[in-house]
């Protein structure tokens, strides 16, 4: 029988994919049971009213988990509950393993304009926010007579607390700054209104501090630093 050594070739290739396959299998299955049990774990601190997604975003994270090393991970959270708001969360973390460490993150947490509006108070008064151009506004009828205004403000924050701080108006077909409104007799008593508002963001977990805040379409989107250590959820929760 003539020799062909082509037969052994095609072995090898046809046991390299085989063998492939299996670890690709492996991993897949791996990765979506870490998956499974990152965002139940997610579920339970959070107790938000929406759905929760988790993703391993390393490659072969799935084996990786095998060996205690679970990688970067995003989590994501629709209606969670925190300070009579409810807002919509994604956590970013690097090198998570799993006894619950990680190398530290990021997260986010976005709140809609309805509450931003009821957080605001009595600087929300008669005023309605809103996202124009990436920044806050806040427009609406103010005033005995309903004059019709738009707020623009500033948004900055501390490691625990967002201040609003109206910056200019628009009024009766003029833009002016905030501080020029007592020229204007019709505008009267709504400088008062527009001084700077803070709200505090209580109750971060340790290691976990605001950074900065912004405007969007979708709301008012908080980022957040979280230090390496233990997870979130491993120290008790997320804001």
């Amino acid at each position: 029988m003539p020799h062909n050594p082509w037969s052994k070739v095609r072995i090898l290739v046809a046991i390299t994919a085989a063998l492939a396959a299996l670890v690709c299998a492996t991993d897949l299955l791996v990765e979506h049971r870490t998956e499974e049990r990152i965002a139940a774990q997610a579920s339970q601190r959070l107790k938000p009213e929406g759905s929760v997604h988790a993703d391993l975003t390393d490659p072969l994270a799935g084996l990786r988990a095998l060996g205690g090393q679970v990688g970067d991970v995003e989590v994501s959270a629709k209606g969670v509950r925190r300070q009579q708001a409810v807002m919509d969360v994604t956590v970013r973390l690097d090198d998570v393993t799993t006894d619950g460490d990680s190398a530290g993150g990021s997260g986010t947490a976005t709140v809609g304009y309805d509450q931003v509006t009821r957080r605001l108070g009595v600087l929300g008064d008669g005023l309605t926010a809103g996202a124009q151009n990436g920044s806050l506004v806040l427009s609406g009828s103010v005033g005995s007579l309903g004059l019709p205004v738009t707020v623009r403000a500033e948004v900055s924050t501390a490691s625990n607390a967002i201040t609003v701080t109206p910056t200019a108006v628009d009024v009766l077909g003029r833009s002016m700054a905030v501080h020029d409104l007592d020229a204007l007799p019709a505008a009267s008593g709504l400088r008062d209104k527009l001084e700077p508002r803070t709200v505090a963001v209580t109750d971060l977990p340790r290691g976990v501090a605001l950074t900065s805040a912004h405007a969007t379409d979708h709301g008012l989107v908080l980022a957040f630093s979280i230090a390496a250590g233990p997870t979130p959820a491993a120290a008790g929760g997320t804001a």
